[in-house]
């Protein structure tokens, strides 16, 4: 599975705080706390981020067009999960 990344996340300088799985491509977006405002995205595959982040896995089962937030590490995901 294809994902969107902030430059922050992709590189590991951030975790992941906040994913969206879109409703309308099926892309999963991966964001941290760097504003992803920007269209400096990178793409890499879903299997890599869990592999660093294995947390990632509970909200996989996502719908499309859901999003999961956290506070931090070790947080609980909140939103649609």
């Amino acid at each position: 599975m294809v994902c969107l990344q902030t430059p922050e996340v992709f590189e590991r300088r951030e975790p992941v705080l906040f994913v969206s799985h879109d409703a309308d491509d099926g892309v999963w977006q991966l964001i941290g706390d760097t504003d992803a405002g920007g269209s400096n995205g990178k793409i890499g595959h879903l299997h890599h981020a869990i592999d660093a982040d294995p947390s990632l896995i509970d909200v996989l089962g996502l719908p499309p067009g859901g999003s999961a937030v956290r506070a931090g590490v070790g947080k609980p995901w909140t939103g649609d999960v």
